[in-house]
């Protein structure tokens, strides 16, 4: 989409999205994201927005308001602004910026952790937090349910790297053992590894490895595993024919009626009136 607001470029684009209710009540979701350019004069004042915003400056410079005070952004700054509260933008010179809007279980969290520095960052992790706006904001311009999960790990991604010490090291380690076992969940969502196996293969201990999975991706592990068998049964109702008792044996349900149970709980509706619903649209 492009932008109707004066001072920003006919070639700037922005893309919405609409997340589930499942990203709703566990997960980190955007909710829109763009590629603007700001030409000189450009200025924005507002009393509130109902959202958290990240962006990444590319080039240029902006002035940031918030809670009464101006803080200078430049090219390679990030900037993470709490919309809940009075805030505005502005710029003699004008600016280039990756932003998304985002929110979330753990929106507030991430972005307590990363105020302490202020709402201007100058930190290693800005280049890895570019990349994934640039990639939320490619795969929002084509959005799906099934890429719902990886835009979700794109933006804990982004946040986590503002939210790392200097010493990045072990930090980093603790992410690549998570992302393995992620993967590993999304690939095969009929197994459940207990927290045990999961905690042996991140090399921490159990109460360790629940805590630093739940700082990291923001939910438990025990709700991730629900949130990614829950996407994968939506994938197959929306695009097999398979019974609702083949379904819930591939995704990890011993028992029709409780894997029925838990697609309502957290889908709002029964997996059939879920696939009634897809095949009315189409």
């Amino acid at each position: 989409m492009r932008p109707a607001e004066p001072l920003i470029t006919p070639e700037s684009s922005y893309y919405n999205y609409e997340p589930s209710k499942t990203a709703r009540d566990y997960w980190l979701y955007p909710l829109c994201a763009g590629d603007f350019t700001y030409q000189p004069g450009y200025h924005l004042e507002r009393a509130s927005y109902d959202s958290w915003l990240l962006e990444v400056i590319l080039s240029g410079s902006a002035e940031i308001e918030t809670e009464g005070r101006s803080f200078q952004a430049r090219a390679g700054d990030a900037v993470l602004l709490d919309c809940h509260k009075p805030h505005g933008y502005q710029s003699a010179e004008g600016w280039r910026a990756l932003w998304v809007h985002f929110d979330g279980l753990s929106a507030r969290g991430y972005a307590d952790m990363i105020a302490r520095r202020g709402p201007v960052l100058d930190h290693p992790g800005t280049g890895e937090a570019r990349q994934c706006i640039q990639r939320l904001y490619e795969m929002l311009a084509d959005p799906s349910p099934d890429k719902e999960t990886e835009m979700t790990l794109l933006l804990t991604q982004a946040l986590t790297a503002l939210c790392r010490p200097m010493e990045q090291e072990k930090q980093d380690s603790r992410q690549t053992a998570l992302n393995a076992i992620i993967a590993q969940l999304n690939q095969h969502p009929g197994r459940e590894p207990s927290i045990s196996e999961m905690a042996r293969q991140a090399s921490m201990s159990e109460y360790h490895f629940i805590r630093v999975f739940s700082q990291i991706i923001g939910v438990t592990p025990r709700q991730y595993i629900i949130a990614s068998r829950m996407s994968h049964a939506r994938y197959l109702l929306a695009h097999t024919d398979w019974t609702v008792s083949a379904i819930a044996a591939q995704v990890g349900y011993a028992s029709e009626s409780m894997f029925c149970l838990t697609f309502k709980k957290t889908q709002g509706l029964t997996p059939t009136a879920y696939r009634t619903g897809r095949e009315e649209k189409t």
